[in-house]
């Protein structure tokens, strides 16, 4: 018994020294990419007003014409990130290093709370093990816990709310604990909150009551201290307000049910899932009749067909399933994994630890190395990555405006969505053209200045990323024939792609070489 406590601490160190590796190594050393940005900008507007402000000096940050905006106000994105940046943010100062930090560091929590949960647990040294290469090989989850967003907070809260749950027993303090907890999952994200909530109904419904009865009074309490608070951030932050709240009403039933192949077919390739592991769990939990794994398995499909349902995303306009939205179900998904890889080989010992390795660190019971993939090991490429970190556009492109631009001149920012990791990162410019031209008929721009309305006036700079430099090549020839003259002034010889995301299928941890410099860098063109 002493040995095996002495292993279990011992392997307990081992990966807190990796988890904290993994999480805060080089965290500023990618510019923050568009989606950080609306919450790093957010945050600046924390700091100067108090409130998530879009207005920063000159600027505006006006996402996607400014479908989450209301009175020049971000009324769109739940609150609790922006805050929680801009703590750090005026403590340090801008930078990506100070805008991920909160995330990581709830991230790192997260990993003392599963070391915390695996030591007191009564299972082996060996068993700990396993957990500890199941959580340490999947790399979705530290991609996104260390990202300046929602995600560590929604899956800190998730985690926490689970936890919290099953260990509630017959009496009303673990719905006490429970209720502040929703709040602040609330806080981080709506949608992930809901999934969450139903998630618990259903299980309490199907299991949970046999165990915990609820009588009326604690349903009361729970319901004031989760309603009153949520009441409160809701009628401040409310999509339905903004033109964000449209895009769920877009998507037909149809639509609904290809998005929930997607998100279960994209986990699964993203690394969110062991995808031979899910088919076992489904093995066991039906034919066996495990009980724990069927509860498992019905909070993922619960989770994943609510978040299908309500989803902004339009699946006209990709192929692909915003598995961000999914990131909370990591940890269900390692615990599905774990439990069933040990109902097959806990028995055999030595096995058990050799085979963990190609289960847990590889891809090979993905499915994603078949053709046209290959064989990888994510956390070994991603090890790569935090020691030699490939370059990434914004960086150079925000080096670039701070040495050339000055404060009365203006950029016009080609693909849109890029604007704003300059926006962040070189704020002394005029970012140009974010809102039509009609839109100045409405209340909360009629006052901003014409630069900000595409066409009203030309900008002094166009920066481009990538191939849409080949539509305004042509554009600029015909400008130049009405006597608007640009010319191309310069390049800056790196791939255009923010290739850094968090999902594994739009992320590469290898410098992109071979790229074609006319079509596939960054160009700069000045008004003359």
């Amino acid at each position: 018994m002493q040995q095996n406590t002495f292993n279990k601490r011992v392997l307990a160190a081992l990966f807190l020294a990796l988890a904290g590796f993994m999480f805060f190594w080089g965290i500023g050393k990618y510019a923050l990419w568009d989606d950080e940005t609306m919450t790093s900008l957010a945050a600046m507007g924390v700091i100067q007003t108090g409130d998530t402000s879009a207005v920063h000096g000159q600027n505006i940050t006006a996402y996607r014409a400014g479908i989450l905006l209301k009175d020049l106000h971000d009324r769109s994105t739940p609150p609790l990130s922006a805050y929680l940046c801009a703590s750090s943010i005026k403590l340090l100062g801008p930078s990506s290093f100070s805008a991920r930090l909160p995330f990581a560091i709830l991230g790192f929590l997260l990993m003392i709370w599963a070391v915390f949960l695996i030591y007191r647990s009564s299972i082996s040294a060996l068993e700990s093990a396993i957990w500890y290469l199941a959580i340490s090989g999947n790399i979705s989850l530290f991609l996104f816990m260390r990202q300046c967003r929602y995600y560590a907070p929604a899956v800190f809260m998730t985690v926490l709310v689970t936890t919290a749950y099953l260990r509630w027993r017959r009496d009303n303090r673990g719905l006490l604990l429970i209720a502040p907890l929703i709040v602040l999952l609330f806080a981080s994200n709506y949608m992930v909150c809901a999934a969450v909530i139903l998630c618990l109904i259903v299980d309490y419904l199907i299991w949970k009551r046999r165990e915990v009865g609820l009588n009326f009074k604690d349903v009361f309490v729970a319901g004031l201290i989760v309603g009153i608070p949520c009441l409160a951030i809701k009628s401040v932050w409310n999509p339905y307000v903004t033109k964000y709240g449209d895009y769920p009403k877009l998507s037909t039933a149809l639509d609904r049910l290809t998005l929930l192949g997607w998100s279960f077919r994209d986990m699964n390739a993203a690394g969110f899932m062991v995808g031979g592991l899910i088919v076992a769990a489904l093995f066991f939990a039906i034919l066996r009749k495990d009980t724990l794994l069927r509860r498992g398995l019905t909070a993922l499909f619960v989770y994943t067909a609510l978040v299908s349902s309500v989803s902004p995303q339009l699946v006209k306009e990709t192929s692909f399933a915003d598995i961000r939205y999914l990131a909370p179900v990591i940890p269900l998904c390692i615990a599905l994994g774990v439990i069933s890889y040990l109902k097959i080989l806990g028995n055999r010992k030595v096995l058990c630890l050799l085979l963990a390795i190609p289960v847990f660190w590889t891809n090979l019971l993905q499915g994603t190395f078949l053709p046209p993939n290959r064989p990888r090991s994510v956390p070994l490429e991603y090890f790569g990555e935090l020691l030699s970190p490939p370059p990434e556009p914004f960086t150079p492109a925000a080096e670039w405006i701070r040495n050339h631009v000055t404060k009365s001149e203006s950029i016009w920012v080609l693909p849109d969505y890029m604007t704003y990791p300059l926006m962040f990162h070189a704020p002394d410019a005029i970012y140009a053209w974010q809102l039509d031209p009609s839109q100045r008929q409405e209340s909360q721009f009629k006052n901003l200045p014409p630069i900000h309305f595409k066409g009203l006036q030309a900008p002094d700079y166009i920066i481009v990323f990538g191939p849409s430099v080949l539509t305004v090549r042509m554009m600029i020839q015909n400008w130049n024939k009405q006597g608007v003259n640009f010319e191309e002034v310069g390049m800056i010889n790196t791939f255009w792609k923010d290739c850094f995301r968090p999902e594994l299928f739009w992320r590469t941890f290898t410098p992109i070489l071979n790229y074609d410099p006319d079509s596939q860098a960054i160009y700069i063109f000045k008004k003359s």
